[in-house]
């Protein structure tokens, strides 16, 4: 006899299941199969391989998988992305896209060998290979979300992106923020800064095949800037949960930004108590764990509030667009 299937048994059995589907999302992705699905007719596996110069026995074992799972339909013509699915997991460009998230965890996992240390030590290791390409990933709905649920209440930064501004954009990564809004808004210029030179040198190789010359990136750390009332607008995204000196990098973005320039912060926010059982609340307090092995920790909405208006500025809007992510807009 096996173990009793009860609703204990079924987290446990659903949580086992999940990590499986993480990682069919991820790989869905990364080799293109979910994208090449995207408002495809059915199709084989063998078909889905060649299109993609992929192995055809690889592209199988993913199909059945991901239909063993409810990620994918199989019919007598094959194998289809449910339209509605195609948008959680195929549609960067969607408010509803969640496929970044499952990416951002299995990469990170590949770094978690490092937790050995940490629960020995409490000490972050300085080296985690994947993060750079965990947060590309991670943070591509931020970005959606910025630009479709944050900004059209934003009328005067709007206006102001859109008849021409200088934009910095802190802890850039590999530039997917600044590419997107540069791409909209061509009369605006966008500087990125970010530590990884791996990262900035993607970004701007993508900005070049792009053809967008307002999009400028450079190597360097948010709690060194030397720029002085340069600056329209400063986005921060997800950086303040992830460094030490928060009120050194806020007063850094303040000096950058001219009189009355905005400061755009986009952070994941941990709920307390009771509150983070909440199905809305727990990835965010899940993923705390990870967060504090990369040296960080989320905060609350009271902390950010609290800590822009602290560093000086005023004004402070805070928009929750779900998830455990929000964001807050600032006036210096």
């Amino acid at each position: 006899m096996g173990p009793k299937w009860d609703d204990e048994f079924d987290v446990i059995w659903d949580s086992a299941t999940g990590f499986y589907r993480v990682w069919l999302i991820h790989l869905g992705r990364r080799y293109g199969m979910l994208q090449a699905m995207n408002g495809s007719s059915p199709t084989s596996a063998a078909a889905l391989a060649d299109r993609l110069s992929l192995s055809s026995d690889a592209v199988g074992l993913w199909l059945d998988a991901a239909y063993s799972l409810g990620m994918v339909d199989k019919s007598s013509r094959g194998y289809s992305l449910p339209r509605g699915r195609a948008s959680l997991l195929a549609d960067e460009d969607a408010v509803s896209f969640l496929g970044g998230m499952p990416s951002y965890l299995a990469l990170r996992s590949l770094d978690f060998e490092r937790f050995d240390g940490f629960f020995r030590d409490g000490r972050a290791p300085r080296e985690q290979p994947h993060s750079g390409e965990a947060f590309k990933a991670g943070t591509v709905w931020d970005h959606t979300a910025f630009l479709k649920l944050v900004l059209p209440n934003e009328e005067a930064l709007q206006g102001l992106l859109a008849g021409g501004a200088r934009v910095l954009d802190v802890g850039a990564g590999a530039g997917g923020w600044s590419v997107k809004l540069a791409e909209r808004f061509t009369a605006s210029t966008f500087v990125g800064i970010d530590p990884d030179s791996r990262s900035i040198s993607e970004g701007t190789r993508r900005a070049q095949r792009l053809g967008l010359r307002n999009v400028i990136l450079v190597v360097g750390d948010a709690e060194s800037m030397r720029f002085s009332g340069e600056f329209d607008v400063v986005y921060l995204g997800e950086v303040l949960s992830l460094v030490s000196s928060r009120e050194s990098v806020l007063g850094a973005c303040s000096r950058a930004l001219k009189r009355g320039g905005s400061l755009v912060v986009c952070e994941g926010v941990v709920a307390q108590g009771r509150r983070s059982r909440m199905k809305e609340n727990q990835l965010a307090s899940a993923m705390q764990l990870d967060i504090a092995l990369q040296g960080g920790r989320f905060l609350s909405k009271a902390e950010l509030v609290g800590l822009l208006k602290r560093s000086g500025f005023g004004g402070v809007r805070f928009y929750d667009v779900g998830g455990g992510l929000c964001f807050l807009v600032a006036r210096r």
